[in-house]
Formats: C-alpha cells, sequence, structure tokens
C-alpha cells in the first residue's frame, strides 16, 4: 500500500498489484507508458520499493 501510494505520488503509472501463491510474495504492473517511458517507471518503481 505504501509502496503504491509513493509510486501514485511521484507520477508513475501503476495498473495492478496483486498477491501471489507463495505468501509474502507480491508483484504490481507499471503501465500504459510508451517508450522509454515505461522503462524509466520500472526503474523508479524499484527504487521506491528499497
Amino acid at each position: 500500500d505504501r509502496h503504491y501510494k509513493r509510486c501514485v505520488y511521484a507520477g508513475i503509472n501503476i495498473i495492478g498489484t496483486n498477491g501471489e501463491v507463495m505468501p509474502c510474495q507480491w508483484k504490481f504492473q507499471v503501465g500504459p507508458s510508451v517508450g522509454i517511458e515505461a522503462g524509466d517507471h520500472i526503474w523508479c518503481a524499484r527504487y521506491l520499493l528499497e
């Protein structure tokens, strides 16, 4: 939840988050973005995750 809020505040397009099969395993999806912007958004989102 904190990661999602940080991404939204930073202007990163997050289209979804969901839990995986194993406990404490989550994934998020960045988009929709065009071209190099998608790469920029995923790198920034990963940075905010740490």
